[in-house]
């Protein structure tokens, strides 16, 4: 494979970063929440209140989204190089993936503490059914340009 060839292929370098970042936010976001949880030696913030206020479980949603949007993301990378979609689409569904990554599990911990913010949490949702959609997408059309060596 010479440079050329190599300098036209993607890239999908980006969303391997910020998957493993997440997952790192996330633990540590769990560690945090876990020094009040369960009678730990912290107490609750006041502004997130009981267990099953709605502060409080957006606040473990952002903790919980860190880590399933990533393992998304990392299942979307995989599926991206072996889908035989096009350049735009598959960057569509890369960046798409990217943003909700990051802005879901940010809403979702801001919304906890101030609840207005939860009006802008469809934004990185529907980024992320987007990148989801293309890639469906690109699985059912996949058998006449599958690039994974099968067909």
């Amino acid at each position: 494979m010479d440079a050329i060839e190599r300098e036209s292929e993607p890239n999908w370098r980006a969303n391997v970063r910020i998957a493993w970042s997440a997952m790192v936010v996330g633990i540590a976001t769990g560690m945090i929440m876990g020094l009040w949880s369960f009678a730990g030696p912290l107490p609750v913030p006041q502004r997130l209140g009981e267990y099953d206020d709605v502060a409080r479980r957006l606040a473990r949603l952002g903790h919980i989204a860190c880590f399933g949007l990533s393992f998304v993301n990392l299942l979307l990378v995989r599926e991206l190089e072996r889908l035989d979609l096009s350049a735009r689409a598959a960057r569509a569904a890369a960046l798409a993936m990217n943003f909700g990554n990051v802005a879901l599990p940010v809403t979702l911990f801001l919304a906890a503490g101030w609840h207005p913010i939860k009006y802008v949490m469809p934004v990185p949702a529907a980024c992320v059914l987007l990148a989801i959609a293309i890639v469906a997408r690109g699985t059912w059309t996949a058998k006449r340009g599958c690039r994974c060596g099968n067909g």
